[in-house]
């Protein structure tokens, strides 16, 4: 066994060198920028003991930290690579792994969980998903995402099996699946950087926890093989959020008629599942629509009942030439309504009720005091709008884009 006790403070510039046994830390170990290292063994920071990675660490086994491990203030240039050679990694310890860029590519343990996290894994530039399944819900750890931080090559070969956090106000798709499927739930249009999130995803039947009998009338069918869980941390925040399906997992009755598929929540307070609208891409195969998420909130997809189209002129260029110079929208007649407008920051702008009764449109100004004071002009660009119909003795949501320009 080797001891490293390095009191002083040591940077290694040196050519990879490569371990032969395990590695316990228990003084001070920095890697400079541009420098390679490699330990094929396990590494054990022990308590008080530093490592400091602001170059390029192959860890090729266990790591287990009780100390500090972490990368300089301001550096950008350190990367952690985890990469194995004999089946699963450990990533273990009492003490949170700070982590700048690191790069997941072990699939020697197979199909099953290779890397084993049972500490708190924090990342805070990107994070690549080359092979191997992250698990931190078997084994109690938490990978997080810090703010700025994102993620790339996300795949069936390679996801977090279970809770992601993430940190800040910065767009995220959270990098999560379950039984060998990635399937990610997305959060758009945060507003304090101060924010905490995080998203699961479940490939169980949600209706065991919460019974589909339990919804909205105007709810047909919901998705029984799949849920999400987005947790909000502190007050409410409202959000743009995505969820997508896949033909291997989702229900064929679901995804048959793209035009029908929803969001839906459960709303624990009523204790039933809640039509929440989106605006569905084929292309991409996603759903997104505001939300407001505070604690935990479950989400799913869901095939709706068919209602009376409400035709909306989505074009407003309130010029007062007399061509669309407020949101013509037909149908609602007679109808109890609402009608909520956000920018693509999902800040609220515009609500009202009765809409379009007694001259009450929207004509590119806000009439919500938020970030923009009430009665200001809004600037161009494209809004979200949730346009929610009382019929039937139900509540239907449309949710669509609209396009100002003064």
């Amino acid at each position: 066994m080797r001891i490293l006790n390095l009191k002083s403070r040591l940077v290694l510039l040196l050519i990879p060198c490569f371990a032969t046994s395990q590695i316990i830390n228990t003084g001070e170990l920095f890697v400079a920028s541009n420098t390679p290292v490699s330990f094929v063994n396990a590494f054990d920071n022990k308590s008080k003991a530093v490592l400091i990675n602001d170059g390029e660490l192959f860890l090729y086994s266990h790591i287990n930290n009780d100390g500090l491990i972490s990368f300089s203030s301001g550096n950008s240039k350190g990367i952690t690579r985890l990469r194995g050679v004999s089946g699963h990694q450990n990533i273990s310890g009492n003490i949170p792994i700070e982590l700048y860029d690191v790069e997941f590519n072990n699939n020697s343990n197979g199909n099953a969980a290779t890397f084993q996290v049972s500490n708190y894994l924090s990342i805070s530039g990107m994070a690549d998903f080359k092979e191997g399944i992250i698990d931190d819900d078997s084994f109690g750890g938490l990978v997080i995402f810090e703010n700025g931080s994102g993620c790339v090559n996300v795949s069936d070969k390679s996801f977090v099996n279970g809770e992601v956090m993430k940190n800040g106000n910065n767009d995220f798709n959270f990098p999560v699946g379950d039984e060998l499927k990635y399937h990610s739930v997305g959060i758009s249009a945060l507003k304090m950087n101060t924010d905490a999130f995080s998203g699961k995803y479940s490939q169980k039947d949600a209706g065991i926890l919460y019974p589909f009998k339990n919804k909205t009338s105007n709810i047909l069918v919901v998705n029984d093989k799949e849920y999400w869980t987005v947790k909000k941390m502190g007050s409410t925040t409202d959000l743009i959020l995505t969820l997508s399906w896949d033909e291997a997992v989702t229900p064929a009755s679901i995804i048959e008629s793209p035009s029908e598929i929803r969001i839906v929540r459960w709303d624990s307070a009523k204790n039933s599942w809640l039509d929440e609208g989106g605006v569905v891409n084929k292309d991409d195969k996603t759903i997104s629509s505001p939300v407001s998420v505070s604690g935990n909130v479950i989400f799913t997809t869901a095939k709706v009942k068919k209602t009376d189209s409400f035709v909306v002129y989505n074009a407003v260029s309130p010029n007062k030439d007399g061509l669309n110079d407020y949101l013509r929208i037909e149908g609602l007649d007679g109808t109890e309504n609402e009608l909520e407008i956000y920018d693509n920051r999902g800040i609220k702008v515009f609500r009202t009720r009765e809409y379009g009764s007694n001259e009450n449109v929207f004509n590119g100004f806000a009439n919500v005091q938020n970030v923009f004071l009430k009665n200001e002009r809004l600037p161009d660009g494209t809004y979200f709008y949730i346009l929610s119909v009382a019929k039937d003795n139900f509540t239907t949501k449309q949710v669509g884009y609209l396009y100002l320009s003064q």
